[in-house]
């Protein structure tokens, strides 16, 4: 085994992998093998910048999913290298002078702070927001000494990292095509240093050459300790407490200056005339506590969405958000969301969604080279993986050593999960510190489904969906001219495989067969041998992107055969599929109960003895009253007690391992069985999607309805044993017993 990488990282050799457990050593080259971006980052083919082609401005075109190597990259740290060894930005005597050099001095620095700086030597640059952040936003560093395990935390100017650097040209590229960002990030990659510094630099000099004065820009939260708690405006109030002492920037806060009503306005109160002079930049904190309507009508150049993955409404603010910001097809302001994995309770979807769905909500949007085994044509926002900008793990000019800092994080990874007893710690650890988005959108609370067995399956799939489908048959059930139902497949179906879905279109979908009925040689279903399970609905009408479902289970090989997820325009056209769908499997049906619409359309149109009664097991249970009659007497009353057990059904049956073929083959061409967790036998894109973001606050229209299924799977199980212990009771209990055996003494009478 052999790798060829470039000199800045770790070399893998086989004495490096004898050295490694043996899961680290197999993550590592699946992560090398596989994930595309690490292989780009450890290329030993890739370019520097004198190699690359400039624009008309003399700049070359940094290429964010594959990136050329960094030099000489104190080069665009020329303010703070001198502040850093004099303790001022220039020795040069002040002066008011218009023309003179001091005044030509700070005008570059603003120039530059705005517009950005350039070697012209081979065309590499920073944008204004980079160049102002390094030079002009002194952080909290963390320093190490060589041979030493011990850091310090210390105030300085950062250093020049290619994760920084591509993040703030993937803003600039967004900008410049009137498109707003949005980033899944690891923990503690000074996302709120960098916020902090964005808002101050339009603050301090303006947004750009054209705007300079009467600037806006905002920082959103869903609650105010994010912003204030060490967040971002304390950030953003360090660098602007700085900059009034060390440079002659605008300093004047004289207009508005509260911490409590988290507003502050850049300028100066003429005492004489009474009006505000100075450039009036603004900076507003905003939190919405769940009030999505707060983000309405802030017109700003700059809304920093702070701790994003944090959001219980967070899609429905950025949308209300976005025509503040746009108009006509031009973004005059830049959205810019950010959040990490693994924050337990959070409502995580908003992040997640903008990130794999980027192009719906104005982000710019890159190829997904970050997760592994990703078909061409998918789209993605910026991911700032744990192996970019790893402490330890990079060179002088900012080149991270990704091999060395994914070895690292894999063998931390297998240190947590051997030496902790909690279940949930390697999947926050994983999420914090993710290799790949899908790590860092694991949820580590409220979720007994196996997220990352899921997830696994998921990946297999999702490059060849074309081919993974096309075995399925799409359609719909309709009567043939001798009342016989038959699948029309002719017409544009399509199912609805996407979750979540992003908005209330495109929802109507149709049935999905995976495996079609198995008949007798007469032709008919044997009653039982499918079962059903359903999360119906009864508007016809709903703002919601909420979905009626239905599942077909043979209860034979305990494979799912069949889905039908959708929304069509009446909530009776619903009811007729799922009574066809019955019908066609002769298949019972247990759903929840709590609408009454199913319950009157298969009264009215014979297909009562297709829903289920209610669960014995519910009731046996006690979660379930006894003896409802009516809609009550059918299917099952979902309430978070009954909704638990379904989903722990759910879960059990997806781990309950079975023996499954191979695309692997052995000696004799025979195709490898391997003993994989039933999670591997769905079909249903939907499903796995919903399971892995499952969390108890959202609506899973495809779990409610397997919880259903999972119920009347287990209760059939358990009417089949107690039928057989009847059974055996009756024949142990026959009078032939008595007349020949005395029940009390065991002894026979012949």
């Amino acid at each position: 085994m052999e790798y060829r990488f470039n000199k800045y990282q770790t070399q893998i050799t086989e004495e490096f992998l004898a050295d490694l457990h043996k899961e680290v050593k197999a993550d590592l080259i699946d992560s090398v093998e596989h994930i595309t971006f690490i292989k780009n980052m450890s290329s030993p083919d890739r370019k520097y910048a004198h190699e690359l082609e400039v624009n008309g401005h003399g700049r070359i075109e940094v290429d964010l999913t594959n990136p050329h190597i960094l030099e000489d990259m104190d080069y665009f740290r020329p303010a703070a290298l001198h502040y850093q060894k004099h303790g001022v930005y220039t020795h040069i005597f002040p002066s008011k002078a218009p023309n003179g050099p001091y005044k030509k001095f700070w005008a570059e620095e603003a120039r530059r702070c705005r517009d950005g700086y350039t070697r012209l030597s081979d065309g590499e640059w920073v944008s204004g927001y980079y160049y102002f952040y390094l030079n002009y936003s002194p952080i909290q560093k963390v320093l190490t000494k060589e041979g030493s395990k011990r850091a310090d935390r210390v105030q300085d100017f950062p250093n020049v990292y290619d994760g920084d650097y591509l993040f703030f040209h993937y803003l600039e590229k967004a900008r410049e095509d009137g498109k707003h960002t949005a980033t899944l990030k690891k923990r503690g990659s000074g996302f709120s240093f960098k916020g902090g510094s964005k808002l101050a630099r339009n603050f301090i000099v303006g947004e750009s050459l054209m705007a300079t004065s009467n600037v806006k820009s905002y920082a959103i939260a869903d609650e105010k300790e994010f912003l204030t708690k060490d967040g971002v405006l304390n950030k953003f109030i360090d660098i602007a407490d700085f900059l009034s002492e060390a440079t002659p920037f605008p300093g004047f806060r004289e207009l508005k200056n509260s911490w409590q009503d988290m507003h502050w306005k850049m300028g100066y109160k003429d005492k004489v005339l009474l009006i505000e002079k100075g450039v009036k930049n603004e900076v507003f904190g905003v939190t919405l506590k769940n009030d999505p309507e707060k983000a309405r009508g802030k017109r700003g150049a700059l809304i920093e969405w702070e701790e994003a993955g944090k959001f219980n409404s967070f899609l429905r603010a950025w949308q209300i958000a976005r025509p503040s910001v746009e108009e006509d097809g031009f973004a005059f302001g830049l959205m810019n969301a950010y959040g990490t994995g693994g924050t337990e309770g959070a409502d995580f979807f908003g992040l997640q969604e903008i990130f794999y769905n980027p192009i719906g909500y104005n982000i710019y949007s890159l190829p997904n080279v970050y997760d592994k085994n990703v078909g061409e044509g998918n789209r993605c926002s910026f991911f700032f993986g744990t192996y970019m900008n790893a402490n330890g793990y990079y060179d002088k000019d900012g080149n991270s050593d990704v091999i060395g800092a994914i070895t690292y994080r894999l063998k931390e990874k297998v240190s947590v999960k051997y030496n902790t007893s909690d279940p949930n710690a390697v999947v926050q650890y994983m999420a914090e510190n993710p290799i790949t988005p899908q790590d860092a959108i694991m949820r580590t609370e409220g979720s007994r489904f196996p997220i990352m067995e899921l997830k696994n399956h998921l990946a297999d799939i999702m490059p060849s969906l074309d081919t993974f489908v096309s075995s399925h048959f799409i359609g719909e059930l309709k009567h043939g001219s001798k009342g016989e139902l038959e699948l029309d497949m002719m017409g544009a179906y399509n199912p609805v495989r996407k979750f979540p879905l992003t908005d209330n279109k495109n929802k109507e979908g149709c049935l999905e067969i995976f495996e079609k009925p198995i008949t007798r040689a007469d032709g008919t279903i044997p009653r039982g041998r499918y079962i059903a399970g359903c999360d119906p609905y009864d508007d016809d009408e709903s703002g919601t992107n909420s979905l009626g479902s239905l599942f077909v289970m043979d209860v034979i090989t305990d494979r799912i055969v069949a889905e039908y997820t959708g929304r069509p325009r009446t909530a009776k056209e619903f009811y007729k599929n799922i009574h066809n769908i019955l019908k066609y499997y002769n298949a019972m049906c247990n759903y929840e109960n709590d609408k009454k619409g199913l319950f009157a359309y298969m009264e009215n149109n014979g297909g009562l003895h297709y829903l289920a009664e209610n669960p014995q097991i519910l009731k046996d249970m006690e979660v379930m009253k006894p003896n409802y009659y009516g809609n009550k007497a059918k299917g099952t009353n979902s309430g978070k007690q009954v909704n638990r057990f379904g989903r722990s059904l759910l879960a059990d049956w997806m781990l309950d391992t079975v023996q499954i073929p191979t695309e692997e083959e052995d000696v004799d061409g025979n195709p490898i069985i391997k003993e994989l967790p039933k999670l591997y036998q769905i079909r249903s894109v939907g499903l796995i999607n919903e399971a892995i973001a499952w969390n108890p606050e959202g609506n899973f229209d495809r779990i409610s309805a397997m919880g259903m299924l999972m119920i009347l799977r287990e209760d059939r199980a358990k009417i089949e044993v107690n039928t057989a212990k009847v059974k055996a009771n009756k024949i142990t209990n026959h009078k032939f017993w008595d007349s020949h055996f005395n029940n009390s003494s065991g002894k026979r009478h012949f």
